[in-house]
């Protein structure tokens, strides 16, 4: 019986994103399960720990302007950043966990063939179970009689031709052509996609790739036409080549799938040529037969540009009103709506413009990025019609997604700024004018432009008192390069420094190491006293590689006492296990023996890690002696330091001997078995193969009572060579054999195949061994082995 409650719900809706924590109980063990819902694909990632123990990160790729508090519940906590413009989510669960991405459904998605989403999920979840919420049932003790399912390939019929025949690719020579000339496509290499169509198509002229081959040829001649100048060198064909070419397609190829696409394409050439009535009729085609085509939607937007070019600007109107509302794919839509957005800057009814214009901002900004010139141009369209915060924002669009070595970003920057204060957003325009200032502070071609708006603008930004001082402290910094502007940045840092923005000071480093040491404040103790800070707020929350880097980087002394414990942990996270050793040196003769005891384990860990063995074994009777006084049992996490000491050292008595003591300590420990596959493997190395054998049988023993085949076949197999030199043909023949019933590498099953036939021969079962050695010659893979399992069945009578 199965009783679910819903105990919690948090639930955040911002900008359609969603995060609900559901909880409940199955067979008296609590769960949850926490979904993240986005309205696009998003990314979540399992965050390994050096503890073994699981953290999520989710990265969205936007700003998300409302803050939420961090959430700490029963089974996880949650917390919220951003950083960059993107937003992340933090989650670190207290218990047993696992992140699951929730596909689409087949039946949701509306392209069949698209691109796969890499490890992007607009739906993830994490399931929190305090246990296991399923457990498999013991098996009876009773006579079993298992029934063995011979494996059967599932039926397959691979390609087939127009005619419903099975394609022979050995005989179709233009596959690898066809194959090649795809590729050019994708990458972009037009011209060479209209020559190599033309020359396989004239080598094989019933090339059942024809119709595919023509697409991608009418394709890049469409292309190159469109990014053509008129001083341009002339082509070998034009506008009417492809409506020639598309005129034939849509005959031949009927029924074909792409058959929209190619009549949009006929539809835009004959337009181009000033074939108007052709292109009226496969316009009519289209929207008659193909009404709710992506293709037919931009069929008319272009004949909507055509009627619009001939000054029938209502007709044109109408259509893209159509088109806007009648298009499916977003981005035809987003195209109708910037026509129209135009249409009516021209008319003057700004108001329209802008709503028009506001349905790609808010719904499909992404749009605009796909042509960053002319987006740049209806910003100024934009501007000129005094809609400055549209024009700003498609800026702040258009920047967000620039590089800083473009050429025309300095002048998007300035021009930001401009039309943020027009529109009245003062802060927006303050940032602009700042990042200004920041990025081409030495070599602007508009300093003395934004220098005066920031004047103008500081006039108009309501700040506090600390905020105005800051302010008077940058325009003493940028106007004086002298005593005065020096104390301005030291009296800056400070009050920064008293307002908690570290980062802030760090941000200074550079200019506050050319101040003199001649005033009260040191800026190079302001800047340490920060670094220092932000170091303890990163130890805090154990961010260790933020901690570590501030450490090095300003040579930190946090070492004092009170932060060790995880100061040593970021050391070993970070792989800085000197640093570490230094920490647990120094606690080596604390006076409480406990904690004595906890740096004694910490110091094995640490000289482990840096290879210092025999130092790390010499710890051991020391650590007996605290276990013995404190009447405490050894960790498990000690022992496997220690052990791993002793491996490192190859020292298989040692090894083995602690084995031994981990095996009495912890006998059902699953952690274990990896030290006990060592020792195997070592005992291989020395072949010892009695001390091989009594630790392959642990192995396999623990691996049956854990339910788990980490080590399977890799420790059989070592056992099957040990056990054939000790001459144990039959015991090693019985461990053979059930494996073979066991899913393993092809190369392993040849190789159990070959030891099955050998051993069947060595046990004088001529028939068994024929058998095995016949199955190992037919599995579908290259070994050695095989080889060998080819020569013995040769052999045999």
């Amino acid at each position: 019986m199965k009783y679910i409650f819903l105990l919690w719900v948090l639930s955040a809706q911002l900008f359609a994103l969603e995060i609900v924590f559901n909880s409940g109980k199955e067979n008296k063990i609590n769960y949850a399960i926490l979904h993240l819902i986005d309205a696009s694909p998003f990314t979540c990632e399992t965050i390994p720990d050096a503890l073994e123990h699981k953290r999520y990160l989710c990265k969205i790729e936007r700003a998300i302007d409302k803050p939420i508090e961090p959430k700490k519940m029963k089974f996880a906590e949650l917390d919220f950043y951003e950083k960059e413009g993107a937003f992340y989510i933090a989650i670190e669960p207290k218990v047993d966990s696992q992140l699951i991405a929730v596909e689409e459904s087949l039946f949701e998605t509306k392209e069949v063939l698209g691109k796969p989403k890499l490890k992007r999920y607009a739906h993830w979840t994490i399931l929190f179970q305090e246990k296991p919420l399923y457990t498999q049932k013991k098996p009876l003790d009773a006579i079993d009689f298992p029934v063995v399912y011979s494996k059967q390939e599932m039926p397959y019929v691979g390609a087939l031709d127009l005619n419903g025949k099975p394609i022979s690719y050995a005989q179709s020579k233009d596959i690898t052509l066809y194959l090649d000339i795809k590729q050019a496509y994708e990458k972009g290499d037009y011209e060479s996609v209209v020559k190599d169509v033309t020359r396989v198509l004239n080598a094989f002229p019933n090339s059942i790739f024809r119709s595919e081959l023509e697409l991608f040829q009418m394709r890049s001649m469409d292309k190159i036409l469109s990014a053509r100048s008129e001083d341009s060198a002339e082509l070998s064909f034009n506008d009417t080549t492809i409506a020639e070419i598309a005129k034939r397609w849509s005959k031949e190829f009927t029924s074909d799938e792409n058959l929209p696409e190619v009549l949009m394409l006929m539809t835009k050439a004959y337009l181009k040529s000033g074939s108007k009535s052709d292109a009226n009729y496969f316009l009519d085609i289209l929207v008659s037969e193909h009404p709710d085509n992506i293709f037919t939607k931009k069929a008319i937007l272009l004949y909507a540009d055509h009627l619009f070019a001939k000054k029938e600007k209502e007709k044109a109107m109408k259509l893209y009103l159509d088109v806007l509302y009648g298009a499916q794919d977003i981005d035809v839509a987003s195209e109708a709506a910037i026509r129209l957005s135009d249409y009516q800057m021209d008319a003057g009814k700004l108001k329209e413009a802008k709503e028009y214009l506001l349905k790609v901002l808010n719904v499909n900004a992404a749009y605009l990025l796909k042509d960053t010139s002319a987006s740049y141009k209806l910003a100024k369209r934009l501007y000129e019609h005094k809609l400055y915060d549209l024009a700003a924002s498609i800026t702040d669009l258009l920047l967000a997604n620039m590089s800083k070595k473009e050429e025309n970003r300095e002048l998007l920057l300035k021009e930001s700024g401009d039309w943020h204060a027009k529109a009245n957003e003062t802060e927006a325009a303050y940032g602009r004018y700042q990042e200004y200032l920041s990025d081409y502070k030495t070599n602007g071609e508009y300093l003395q432009d934004v220098n005066e708006a920031l004047d103008e603008l500081f006039f108009k930004r309501p700040e506090n008192n600390e905020t105005k001082l800051e302010n008077y402290y940058d325009k003493l910094i940028e106007k004086y390069n002298n005593e005065i502007g020096q104390k301005a940045l030291l009296e800056k840092a400070n009050l920064l420094m008293k307002q908690k923005r570290y980062q802030d000071i760090l941000g200074m480093q550079d200019a506050l190491a050319k101040v003199p040491d001649r005033f009260d404040l040191k800026g190079e103790e302001l800047v340490y006293e920060a670094a220092k800070s932000l170091a303890l707020q990163a130890l805090e929350k154990s961010e260790c590689p933020t901690t570590i880097d501030l450490i090095e980087t300003y040579k930190l002394q946090l070492s004092d006492g009170t932060h060790d414990d995880k100061l040593f942990e970021c050391f070993m996270r970070q792989s800085r296990f000197d640093r570490a050793r230094e920490i647990s040196s120094a606690h080596l003769k604390d006076a409480s023996l406990q904690k004595r005891y906890e740096w004694t384990q910490k110091e094995v860990q640490a000289l482990v890690k840096t290879g210092r063995f025999k130092e790390a074994i010499a710890f051991k009777e020391d650590l007996k002696t605290l276990t013995f006084s404190l009447r405490q049992k050894i960790d498990l996490a000690t022992l496997r330091d220690l052990f791993f000491a002793y491996a490192g050292l190859k020292d298989l008595e040692g090894a083995s001997s602690l084995a031994e003591g981990i095996r009495i300590l912890y006998p059902n420990e699953a952690g274990t078995i990896d030290l006990y596959y060592e020792i195997v493997k070592m005992a291989n190395d020395a072949k010892n193969d009695l001390l091989l054998s009594q630790y392959a049988k642990i192995i396999m023993q623990m691996q049956a009572q854990f339910k788990t085949t980490a080590y399977t076949p890799s420790v059989e197999l070592l056992y099957i060579d040990a056990l054939k030199r000790l001459e144990r043909n039959e015991e090693a023949l019985s461990i053979v054999e059930p494996l073979l019933n066991v899913h393993v590498a092809p190369k392993d099953k040849i190789r159990l195949l070959y030891h099955a036939g050998e051993l069947s021969m060595k046990l004088k079962n001529t028939e068994k061994a024929k058998a095995y050695f016949t199955q190992c010659v037919a599995v579908n893979d290259q070994s050695s082995w095989k080889s060998i399992c080819q020569q013995n069945l040769d052999l045999l009578p």
